[in-house]
């Protein structure tokens, strides 16, 4: 409760200066990056952990349209970063986790009438084993049509940081497997292939972002911050956007924010919370002076502990051990644009073995 506390107290902060922005000219300005939207369920009567009401995205649509984002398709979006062309000043993705049936009964055909594209990432095997839940074959063609973009959530939409007693060889080949029975079955049924991979729970280690840049993939993940051309494109953050993270109050501030300007390969491996507990980063900014000071939060806990090195690097490590399971660090930095956050989430994965 004590962390929510701070977030809002950070939202209030900031909300005065963000109106100066929310409804300037995209045309007049530019953007060097990208902030994404996770969604799941877009229904009434499913978990509200990963759902958002109807009424609720609509709330968020009325805002990005009145405010003037623009909703860039993900996949050109992220080229144009990579070869350092810049974007509208509130360049905004939309993406859907799972590629659920309920998608098809508001949430596409609002954004089809706003003529919005969005990233849809399904699991073949589910949808296979489950029709009566997930959008179908004939469906994702015809979204497709319409300016969505299906892509890779896995076969079946396991765990892929988690060998469950299986020899460590045979888990990680299975785990190649699901991908790349997934990019068949994209390129069988859809005739098409961006080669971008939302990981299932978020969950991700080293070894598999390397194999996922060695095969040309862009890999997603669930922890929030904003794209730069700096970014880790094996581990691309998002802002979730469904159950707690719907209020539209905290979703402001996030819409305007910017990537931490740090060298993201340069990141631990999330399982570094399994051996070294609590574990700690170490954050270089590249600016040439901090704004302010840096914050950072962690997932059920007080504050951080926050140390300065040098005038632009810091220590960063939770004041208590984190429990099992998935944790985060959550640091922001007021940047030199009045009422815009720097932003970095870093996941952690406690699953002792």
């Amino acid at each position: 409760m004590r962390t929510l506390g701070k977030i809002l107290l950070l939202v209030l902060l900031c909300t005065l200066e963000f109106t100066r922005f929310a409804n300037a000219d995209p045309q007049k300005s530019e953007r060097s990056g990208l902030v994404i939207l996770q969604y799941h369920h877009v229904a009434d009567n499913t978990p509200a952990v990963t759902s958002i009401k109807p009424a609720e995205f609509q709330q968020h649509l009325q805002f990005l349209q009145e405010n003037n984002f623009v909703i860039v398709n993900l996949a050109d979006a992220l080229e144009k970063i990579r070869q350092g062309q810049p974007l509208p000043a509130k360049a905004v993705a939309l993406t859907f986790d799972d590629g659920y049936l309920n998608l098809e009964d508001y949430a596409l055909p609002e954004l089809a009438k706003r003529n919005w594209p969005a990233t849809i990432f399904v699991n073949p095997g589910l949808l296979q084993q489950h029709e009566q839940h997930y959008l179908s074959w004939s469906q994702l063609k015809a979204w497709q049509k319409k300016g969505m973009t299906i892509a890779n959530h896995g076969w079946l939409h396991d765990y892929w940081v988690r060998p469950a007693g299986m020899d460590l060889a045979d888990w990680k080949k299975r785990i190649k497997q699901s991908i790349l029975q997934t990019e068949k079955a994209l390129k069988s049924e859809l005739d098409h292939s961006s080669k971008l991979v939302a990981y299932p729970y978020g969950e991700y280690d080293t070894w598999l972002q390397q194999w996922l840049t060695q095969h040309n993939f862009i890999a997603f993940g669930q922890q929030s911050g904003a794209i730069a051309q700096y970014s880790d494109f094996s581990a691309l953050p998002r802002f979730p956007a469904s159950g707690v993270y719907a209020d539209l109050a905290t979703l402001k501030v996030k819409l305007m924010s910017e990537a931490l300007p740090i060298d993201y390969t340069q990141l631990p491996s999330p399982l570094l919370a399994t051996s070294n507990n609590p574990p700690e980063i170490q954050l270089k900014l590249n600016l040439p002076k901090a704004v302010g000071g840096l914050n950072c939060f962690v997932s059920g806990q007080p504050s951080a502990k926050v140390s300065k090195i040098t005038e632009n690097s810091f220590r960063v490590v939770a004041s208590e051990n984190l429990p099992q399971g998935r944790s985060r660090y959550n640091c922001t930095l007021q940047s030199e644009k009045a009422g815009v956050f720097y932003w970095l989430s870093q996941l952690w994965l406690n699953y002792p073995s």
